[in-house]
């Protein structure tokens, strides 16, 4: 794969992840895209990889680690992963996981989640490639109108 290197994003980078994450289904502007890369910059708990093909950026990957009251290791969870529609089948989201799986055992991470949309039939299979089981189900539920 040359020409393809995996580096940490920039706040430069902030136009090429929000049209990434509109790919991914999470449209979003550039501004907000600064304001949460600013809000996730220097925390060690999280990090965000890009894959760059000379000054391009043909995906990224999102990550981050945390305790857990049932294990002694850090939980490690790949948050977003997504290769652009224009650099697909060319094996960069398997380098992007191989990236973020160092990373996060680096960090102290034993145990590795991904919790890809049920509809995402591609990304199961990229996860199945890559090693992950499927163990679970997931629920989710917007919190809005609790404040108070």
């Amino acid at each position: 794969m040359s020409g393809i290197k995996v580096r940490m994003a920039t706040l430069s980078d902030a136009e090429e992840l929000a049209r990434l994450m509109a790919e991914l289904g999470y449209p979003t502007t550039s501004d907000r895209m600064t304001a949460r890369l600013e809000r996730l910059s220097g925390r060690e708990d999280h990090s965000i990889f890009v894959a760059d093909e000379d000054g391009a950026v043909a995906g990224m990957i999102g990550l981050s680690v945390s305790p857990t009251l049932y294990r002694d290791d850090l939980d490690g969870a790949i948050v977003a992963l997504v290769v652009s529609s224009n650099f697909r089948g060319r094996g960069i989201a398997g380098l992007l996981v191989a990236h973020g799986e160092r990373w996060l055992y680096d960090r102290g991470a034993r145990l590795a989640t991904v919790k890809p949309n049920s509809r995402r039939d591609d990304a199961h299979r990229l996860y199945k490639r890559c090693g992950y089981e499927h163990t679970g189900l997931r629920f989710t539920k917007v919190l809005e109108g609790l404040g108070g």
